[in-house]
């Protein structure tokens, strides 16, 4: 599929979340939508895309075409304005790029705050909601974070503010009590693999990528667009080659090069989710598919073992090979170290 991935900003549709969004609208309906909101779902998970939607809905409700949803024509002057990142009244928060560097800057800034509140007290051109959006309320330090508290104490009429986070029970407790939460579930891995066909995603590959998804539709499209079905597979290899002694080479040579830098976040989410969700397996069922005999502690101690060497590796920027060869022996070890 394409590599170049339509941004949330430009979506027209989104899945699994219908009821969700007809629970918003009768509220939106009643007039009762909080001035603060927090999104909360994890990466992929499609709170962007959300916050976008309903954005929109607030900006424009007489272009949505139907009372359940935030569903706008592609054609709408407002989702026009918003795709191309000029709507005067939607205000995005987020980090801004280094041109130095090359790279997004690792914060938001507290200026970027600043404008932001300094938008919210201006008047609507509509003559309606002010929507700010920031993405991702996790990339504010405690400066920039008591900064946006202000305006969630003190919100001016019409200003709506999304945040969106992975980890909100990280934000200021101050932030917390001032928004209204909106959980993002997983969405079902049948669902997951519908959407990446229709996106032009692989049909031979759709289902495999969605089970390791797990219910984020985001993700999920990384994964087509990025090797992903490669990376899943090499993860699966390592994780046999780890526990049998097998040949490590092929695998390293798939996750190092020009081609392994998109797969190695990948195959390295896939080894430790993988561990994840066997060690939760065996301790409630006894056992877990991949790791005959191995209990649930030992697969924890593998997990656990395999999370501090892969982030000292990439930390000190390792070599990919030398830190694989140590995250087999390290995770055989710990396989090996309690008796199921």
């Amino acid at each position: 599929m394409d590599e170049d991935l339509i941004p949330p900003r430009m979506r027209a549709r989104q899945i699994g979340r219908q009821a969700l969004e007809a629970r918003l609208r009768a509220a939106m309906g009643e007039g009762a939508l909080s001035h603060g909101w927090i999104i909360a779902g994890p990466e992929g998970a499609g709170k962007a895309t959300l916050a976008y939607r309903i954005a929109r809905g607030l900006l424009d409700p007489s272009a949505l075409t139907d009372a359940d949803s935030f569903d706008m024509p592609e054609t709408a002057r407002t989702f026009r304005l918003i795709a191309a990142e000029a709507h005067p009244d939607l205000f995005v928060a987020e980090r801004m790029w280094d041109e130095k560097k090359e790279k997004h800057q690792s914060e938001i800034t507290i200026e970027t705050i600043r404008k932001l509140t300094s938008f919210l007290n201006r008047t609507a051109s509509g003559g309606g909601a002010r929507v700010a959006i920031v993405d991702t309320a996790d990339d504010m330090n405690r400066n920039t974070a008591n900064a946006l508290l202000k305006a969630l104490e003190e919100p001016p009429k019409g200003a709506i503010l999304l945040l969106l986070s992975a980890a909100p029970g990280r934000l200021l407790p101050t932030i917390r009590s001032r928004c209204r939460r909106i959980e993002l579930p997983p969405v079902s891995d049948r669902d997951v693999e519908a959407f990446l066909v229709a996106e032009g995603a692989d049909p031979g590959q759709a289902k495999n990528i969605a089970s390791h998804a797990r219910g984020r539709p985001g993700y999920a499209l990384q994964l087509a667009a990025n090797d992903g079905a490669e990376a899943i597979g090499l993860a699966l290899a390592f994780l046999k080659a780890a526990q049998s002694g097998g040949a490590l080479a092929p695998i390293i040579a798939g996750v190092t090069g020009k081609a392994g830098e998109a797969r190695w976040p990948i195959f390295r989410d896939t080894v430790l989710a993988s561990l994840s969700d066997a060690a939760r397996t065996a301790a409630t069922d006894g056992a877990a598919i991949g790791f005959d005999g191995v209990s649930a502690g030992a697969l924890l101690d593998g997990w656990q073992a395999l999370t501090q060497l892969a982030g000292r590796g990439e930390a000190l920027n390792l070599d990919r090979g030398q830190m694989l060869e140590a995250m087999a022996y390290d995770l055989r070890a710990a396989l090996r170290g309690r008796a199921a």
